[in-house]
């Protein structure tokens, strides 16, 4: 394991040093060759896609492969172990629950100079999920992204996820698309699946939002298709940061930390903890967990321990740490979990007591587990309904608000030099504003 000793001046020192060992490593061509996938879809369209499918997951895929049909992804939810089946519609459940809350109504009101202000909220028309696949089973992925824009009144929703070397998809994937009513599921993956998505071929209609996790070459994508697109964000290793005080179990802290690293990719792994003993009883522990669950050694490496013995108050350097941090997940493990959090400023989710872990947030207890990375908690938050929603403001001016408004509209409009804009004011006043009798 990685060993820290923090004080108040190597907060940065420290950080840099986590940051830089959890970044993912990528060709330092990735750009071009994202772009250059970008630009075959973009001409060839589905061609292109059959293509990418034989070179990197289906050496025999075929035209007719592309859309999954939807008999085929109803057939996956019947067929589904019935634990499964409950499993998701609980986590579904509490998914929708929790988005509900997000959901807030137009607006209007009358100012103070007698215009009307407004916003009418509409949700976008069409949002492409993208779900890891090949070898793996991502049903979470498909819960945690599709059930926000259902939320939000999305209209239509579908799937690009990556077959496997049968040209198969997961069928706990398509259990879940198929619970949610989703139908519309296509073959591909990687970066032209993004590009697919974005741009649309003969197959795929192009979505208006694209959102979804995957590996550096879909994040990639997403970064060169948003402006054409929006994005849910872009994603980085997944990141747990855990507080734990002298009353915090090694036990439990230990397997947290090893959920984490479980992820791979350079997932960052880190627990800051008031002593050398507490640091020492999580590491032993750690080691033979790890040995239990055959999590292999270079994963194990990747968490680290960050001591902060002698410091004049512990927790106040913790959570200093931790807001300069920006975790993706934040653990609490201290005696007062619910005061604590009051002085946390910047994580995507807070999970307080070592009763409560990042697995349940991952999973089933109703928060959303797409969550922002590498620091960008400081400017962003987790996926939401806002990422499917349009805001279109109104305005309407009767004729006071017009007389009122016009004279500081022309004082601006002249010091910037727009004199179309200040006539354009003028204008209305003249036609408008009834003059007053001499």
């Amino acid at each position: 394991m990685q060993h820290y000793r923090l004080t108040t001046e190597n907060i940065d020192e420290v950080l840099a040093d986590l940051r830089a060992g959890g970044a993912e490593s990528a060709p330092a061509e990735l750009e071009a060759v994202v772009a250059e996938i970008i630009g075959r879809v973009r001409e060839e369209g589905d061609q292109a896609l059959i293509d990418y499918n034989r070179r990197f997951d289906c050496p025999d895929f075929t035209g007719d492969m592309l859309a999954v049909p939807p008999e085929e992804t109803a057939a996956a939810l019947e067929q589904a172990p019935g634990a499964l089946v409950e499993a998701l519609k609980l986590a579904a459940d509490n998914i929708r629950f929790f988005h509900q809350h997000e959901m807030r109504g137009g607006w209007n009101s009358m100012m103070r100079q007698s215009q009307m202000l407004g916003q009418r909220m509409m949700p976008v028309d069409r949002v492409g999920l993208y779900v890891p696949g090949g070898g793996a089973s991502y049903p979470s992925s498909v819960l945690m992204t599709a059930i926000p824009a259902q939320v939000a009144g999305v209209r239509d929703l579908f799937i690009c996820t990556p077959p496997d070397s049968r040209g198969n998809i997961n069928s706990a994937v398509l259990a879940a698309a198929a619970l949610l009513e989703i139908d519309e599921v296509y073959r591909v993956g990687g970066a032209q699946a993004v590009a697919a998505m974005a741009f649309g071929t003969d197959a795929i209609h192009p979505a208006d939002v694209v959102c979804g996790p995957g590996n550096v070459f879909v994040t990639e994508a997403k970064r060169q298709v948003y402006g054409q697109v929006g994005i849910d964000g872009l994603a980085g290793p997944s990141e747990v940061l855990i507080i734990a005080d002298e009353s915090a179990r090694p036990e439990l802290i230990a397997i947290d930390l090893l959920a984490q690293v479980e992820h791979g990719s350079g997932a960052i792994a880190a627990v800051v903890c008031w002593s050398e003993k507490k640091a020492a009883a999580v590491e032993e522990i750690l080691g033979m967990q790890a040995a239990e669950l055959g999590i292999p050694a270079e994963q194990v490496e990747r968490a680290a321990i960050i001591t902060i013995e002698g410091a004049e108050d512990p927790l106040a350097l913790a959570i200093a740490f931790s807001n300069r941090f920006g975790p993706e997940h934040l653990q609490i493990h201290t005696d007062q979990p619910e005061q604590d959090v009051h002085d946390v400023t910047c994580a995507g989710a807070v999970f307080l007591g070592e009763n409560t872990c990042t697995a349940y947030g991952d999973y089933i207890a109703g928060s959303n587990h797409v969550l922002p990375t590498g620091g960008s908690a400081r400017f962003t938050s987790g996926l939401s309904v806002d990422n499917f929603m349009r805001k279109v403001a109104v305005i309407s001016l009767i004729p006071q608000a017009i007389a009122e408004l016009t004279p500081s509209l022309e004082e601006i409009a002249g010091t910037e030099g727009l004199k179309a804009h200040a006539r354009a004011a003028r204008m209305r006043q003249e036609l408008f504003v009834p003059r007053e009798e001499e």
